[in-house]
């Protein structure tokens, strides 16, 4: 039992992002960034911002919300075929919009680039989107980014998005726990450190850029965390947790005891009880969005 829990997830991962490979240069006719296995319920739009490529997909009505997915991969990696099943899934069933940049990554690109560029994104949806119709998500190092970024949007005076939904962040770029090491086996801390420092380019290892659990928290908009016990992240993820609740921030964590890293995407019951807990926390998102709005025209 205890194999298949820690092997099982990642081969079945594994086997994804084989599938993603061996399609790689299959696309379907939409766009060149997403096979063709994948079916997206409303047309997709591509448009750049300073040189970033941005796919975006509308809401199926104004009621609903726009996420701006920040995708994980070690700062290495783009958006594989995992992320784009998980927010196509997510779409149909919520209703939700959908913002997606390809952010610079490394080894030609650095913390402090992308972070401009996702920024600048963000104030260009300020000016089609309330703030209270956005939500930012991430998962892994997109996790950590996301955070990030809610962090620098309330450093800025930027209109702070009305949820965050983090799955496993990367919050501290020299974190995580040797004594967890061996029941995760995707996570390698020394390969980890490395590509941190690389991404950081210079910077303080403790800076809020790259190490959001170091940030100013106070302000921040609710949020909810997705951490499994067997990853090494997991006690850098709950004192992140622990930091936020203390700055007054309303945090949910969801722990998936005996679960690895980025759980919810796993394609098995764990990552599919857990993708519906995010889109239940989307719908439930849209329906105080439309309290507020119809309470706002009744004033």
């Amino acid at each position: 039992m205890k194999f298949a829990k820690i092997f099982l997830p990642c081969l079945l991962l594994a086997l994804v992002a084989f599938v993603s490979l061996v399609d790689v240069y299959d696309f379907g006719e939409s766009n060149p960034l997403i096979p063709k296995q994948v079916k997206f319920k409303r047309p997709l739009k591509e448009y750049q911002i300073e040189g970033m490529q941005v796919l975006e997909m509308a809401a199926a009505d104004e009621t609903k919300p726009v996420i701006l997915y920040l995708h994980g991969g070690g700062y290495r990696q783009g958006f594989q075929l995992f992320h784009w099943k998980m927010l196509a899934d997510l779409s149909k069933a919520t209703g939700c919009g959908l913002v997606m940049p390809d952010y610079p990554l490394l080894p030609e690109h650095t913390a402090l680039e992308a972070h401009t560029l996702v920024l600048k994104l963000y104030s260009e949806l300020l000016k089609r989107f309330p703030a209270s119709k956005i939500i930012i998500m991430g998962d892994s190092a997109g996790g950590g980014f996301s955070l990030a970024l809610a962090e620098e949007i309330l450093e800025q005076s930027l209109p702070s998005p009305m949820h965050l939904i983090l799955i496993s962040p990367w919050v501290d770029i020299t974190g995580g726990d040797e004594t967890i090491a061996e029941y995760d086996n995707w996570l390698h801390i020394d390969e980890l450190h490395q590509f941190g420092l690389s991404w950081a380019n210079g910077m303080d290892a403790h800076d809020p850029m790259v190490s959001p659990i170091y940030g100013n928290m106070q302000g921040l908009p609710p949020t909810d965390i997705f951490v499994g016990t067997w990853e090494v992240f997991y006690p850098d993820i709950v004192n992140c947790g622990e930091k936020m609740k203390a700055a007054g921030v309303s945090v949910t964590l969801h722990v998936g005891e005996e679960l690895g890293h980025v759980f919810p995407l796993y394609p098995a019951p764990e990552g599919e009880e857990a993708r519906q807990t995010i889109a239940d926390i989307v719908k439930s998102s849209t329906e105080r969005t439309t309290a507020f709005s119809l309470t706002s025209l009744m004033q």
